[in-house]
């Protein structure tokens, strides 16, 4: 307490105050120094420490201590420091290895934006519990007589938008794209949906990222999160069409569009079987059976 009163003389000495306030806070000094020899924060009682506030007079009689008075404006900012020193390089880690330490990272397939799997569930315009509808739609692509325009089915919107069309070109100059029938009148499982037309929905699996088609196969592999969102039969255009199209998983229970029985063609839809042989043009002989239609499975992981 003496160094700090010290301290304050010394300070408002330099500050020029009149001789009679020194004059008092030399007396005062001298009255506590006599009393105590220990610094009232620093008393002990009972055994523990205690902490006096200095009085509101020590912060007037010696405002510039900081320590006893209320904190005073912020000075301006100082110069920026050198920078420091590089740190030390990490070590390196192990391959897909999780760098968060929350516990609530999920690692997902390189390539991935965590958006989830796309898939058409072709002969339905709803989509499996399993997922979400994007939109529903018909199937529509190229004639099964022309030999160009587009080889694959396509899932066209109930709901198309044109951006400034062209009418009248009578399809000179232009690709060609039609509805899809239903051609199973020799499939008896299908049999009711001859000439319908077939329709679609694009369905989003949000937690997944891998889509894989299986043929032969009406279920998914085991194990590693596989998910199956439907089942089917295996279809694609007639082998002797001009028109080529793709192999896809048609789902088990078709529906038709309604009101949509007329035979106008365009892109059609046959049951595909597989046909075994050893001459080693046809599937294997055993698993296969030769005629039997093809079951298929659309999975996602």
């Amino acid at each position: 307490m003496a160094v700090v009163q010290m301290l304050c003389v010394t300070l408002i000495l330099s500050l020029n105050v009149s001789p009679s306030l020194m004059t008092e806070i030399r007396s005062t000094n001298a009255r506590k120094t006599s009393a105590q020899t220990i610094h009232p924060r620093l008393k002990r009682d009972n055994g523990g420490d205690t902490a006096n506030t200095p009085g509101a007079d020590d912060c007037q009689r010696c405002a510039p201590i900081g320590s006893f008075c209320p904190v005073g404006t912020t000075g301006p900012t100082g110069p920026q420091g050198v920078p420091g020193r590089d740190g030390r390089d990490g070590r390196d880690a192990p391959v897909n290895a999780d760098d968060s330490n929350d516990g609530d990272h999920e690692a997902r397939p390189t390539g991935s934006t965590g958006a989830g799997a796309i898939f058409v569930r072709w002969g339905r315009e709803d989509c499996p519990s399993s997922s979400v509808l994007v939109y529903r739609g018909v199937a529509g692509g190229a004639h099964y007589t022309h030999t160009g325009s587009g080889s694959n089915y396509m899932c066209m919107p109930e709901d198309p938008i044109y951006d400034e069309p062209i009418a009248g070109s009578s399809g000179q100059e232009r690709g060609l794209l039609y509805g899809g029938e239903y051609q199973t009148n020799t499939f008896a499982q299908w049999n009711s949906l001859y000439e319908h037309d077939v329709p679609c929905a694009v369905c989003l699996a949000s937690d997944r990222q891998t889509l894989l088609m299986i043929p032969a196969r009406n279920i998914c592999p085991t194990g590693d999160g596989w998910v199956k969102e439907y089942s089917g039969y295996l279809v694609s255009g007639k082998y002797n069409h001009q028109g080529r199209t793709e192999f896809i998983c048609m789902d088990r229970d078709p529906r038709p569009v309604p009101r949509s029985v007329h035979n106008s063609n365009g892109v059609l839809f046959y049951a595909v079987e597989g046909r075994c042989g050893s001459s080693g043009s046809g599937l294997p002989c055993g698993p296969y059976v030769d005629g039997y239609e093809l079951t298929c499975a659309v999975c996602t992981m």
